[in-house]
């Protein structure tokens, strides 16, 4: 399981993981699958419309999201696929302690909900389990630039299974999320308030916030275009998380779990790409880096 040490007194220790909604749920956990992922068990949040699988990392995780019992609460997943589509949708920060954040949050003058509890119950092969979270919902202007919430683990040990670690294409890791912005540099501030000055690095066309696990970057539509080349990403809008890079052991392995797919994948200068419409409106880059 992740290391709970924050490196600031908010709470924040990084991004815990990100949200990928789907319209199939089962069909997705085959398409990850055959993208050469392990994925959990199925988990199905009580009270509420949703399931996922999460595909797990020592670090961090996806999380593929979808509706299983329409007519529920559903946290707006129905409104985001029937606006945007299939994609990634939000991402959640880390925290040691989420009514800490939403204190430190509070003292910058930002709002936030009140801290809920969430469980889901786990459907792992010893039987059903109910990890436990605390989630805390703050205002847009907290995470400039991108739609997230905060997570808490209450039982981080329910969650990070050393077997569902292990992937076939050799993944360890996410290494970074790529969002549109018209004007990357102008969310700096914001940032800088949440991990600190050091953490963020402007360049042209490129805003980079380290979090301390997977980094946020924050591009204009040119710079996008060249990071993810001969992919259409003409759809989406500002704020809009296109894609993300996931790091694998070595390139040939996730190549041929690819190939076994059936998917053509992009060759770069970086690594591979898989087009959106092969990994449920995300634009995926596997990457060697040490």
């Amino acid at each position: 399981m992740p290391a709970a040490v924050a490196s600031h007194d908010n709470g924040l220790s990084g991004i815990d993981h990100c949200i990928v909604g789907v319209r199939d749920l089962e069909a997705a956990r085959e398409r990850w699958t055959a993208l050469g992922f392990t994925l959990t068990p199925r988990g199905r949040h009580v009270g509420w419309a949703t399931a996922n699988y999460c595909i797990m990392f020592p670090a961090d995780y996806v999380e593929l999201l979808g509706i299983v019992a329409p007519g529920e609460y559903s946290a707006g997943l129905d409104v985001a696929l029937a606006g945007q589509g299939e994609g990634l949708m939000r991402l959640a920060f880390r925290s040691t302690d989420a009514e800490t954040t939403r204190g430190a949050l509070a003292g910058a003058g930002l709002a936030a909900e009140p801290v809920r509890t969430l469980s889901r119950a786990l459907e792992a092969p010893t039987g059903t389990v109910m990890p436990e979270f605390r989630l805390l919902h703050p205002d847009a202007a907290a995470t400039p630039g991108v739609a997230a919430f905060v997570c808490q683990h209450l039982t981080p040990n329910l969650v990070w299974q050393t077997q569902w670690c292990a992937h076939r294409n050799g993944a360890t890791g996410i290494v970074s999320y790529a969002i549109l912005a018209e004007k990357p540099a102008s969310l700096a501030a914001g940032w800088a308030r949440l991990f600190g000055e050091a953490a963020v690095k402007r360049d042209r066309g490129r805003l980079a916030v380290e979090t301390g696990t997977a980094r946020l970057e924050f591009l204009t539509r040119h710079v996008l275009a060249e990071r993810f080349p001969d992919v259409d990403l003409a759809a989406v809008r500002p704020g809009g998380i296109a894609g993300m890079s996931i790091r694998v052991e070595k390139l040939g392995t996730a190549a041929v779990c690819l190939a076994e797919a059936g998917v053509a994948c992009i060759r770069t200068d970086d690594g591979l790409v898989v087009p959106p419409e092969d990994a449920n409106g995300v634009a995926l880059a596997l990457v060697e880096t040490s």
